[in-house]
């Protein structure tokens, strides 16, 4: 993933969904709600979802931090909501899934 690989300082922890042993429930989510949103938990316990999430990872990961003020202003962070439940409910399941097999995954080609 992109953001693992630019996380130099290594204060992101990666989960993946695809795991056959992954478990919404044990990080407090909904099954389905993570197979459509993005989320992300920070150090203190809350929850971020969609464009949050973004937004939390960049805050830890330079230099993604200089996009904050241009994606949570005000005037375009609506633009940037709806956008983003566009993509997540209408673009990303029409996108290829990886194959996966005891706990095994690689994308498909």
């Amino acid at each position: 993933m992109h953001y693992q690989k630019m996380d130099k300082n290594h204060k992101l922890i990666l989960v993946d969904i695809s795991l056959a042993d992954f478990e919404a429930k044990s990080f407090g989510l909904d099954e389905a709600d993570v197979q459509i949103n993005m989320h992300a938990k920070d150090e203190s316990g809350a929850i971020f979802i969609g464009v949050d999430t973004f937004i939390e990872i960049w805050k830890r990961v330079a230099p993604y931090h200089l996009l904050i003020p241009f994606v949570d202003s005000r005037l375009l962070r609506p633009l940037f909501n709806r956008a983003y439940k566009f993509f997540a409910y209408h673009i990303r399941p029409k996108l290829p899934k990886r194959k996966c097999d005891d706990s095994l995954c690689k994308p498909m080609v």
